[in-house]
């Protein structure tokens, strides 16, 4: 019965470890497309889990909700080089929200 727990609680966290994995992906592709079309560039080529918790979903169901945040520049700014904070979050694999507070006229949800 112990051995049985065990494999349970290694599966449980492998599947959380590529559950993580695949959400990063999808929160970088969607920070990458935003910034392409509002004429932004993603610096460092990455975002940054910030923190998960638990929350119900479309559905009704218990998925895991994640924060990502990450850091933008606009080339045409006199301050070149400013680094500006956005944020993304996600529901299961669904984007619920983003956040570039120096993002104009373009769509808020890009999927």
């Amino acid at each position: 019965m112990e051995d049985l727990l065990l494999i349970i609680l290694i599966l449980a966290a492998f599947w959380y470890w590529w559950d993580t994995q695949r959400s990063n992906e999808i929160a970088f592709l969607v920070c990458k497309k935003k910034c392409d079309l509002a004429g932004l560039q993603l610096l460092d080529a990455t975002v940054t889990r910030q923190r998960s918790w638990l929350r119900r979903g479309p559905g009704g169901y218990v998925q895991i909700c994640r924060l990502y945040s990450f850091e933008y520049s606009d080339d045409q700014s006199l301050d070149y080089g400013e680094r500006h904070h956005g944020y993304i979050v996600l529901i299961g694999k669904q984007v619920v929200e983003t956040n570039m507070p120096h993002e104009k006229d373009f769509p808020e949800q890009i999927h």
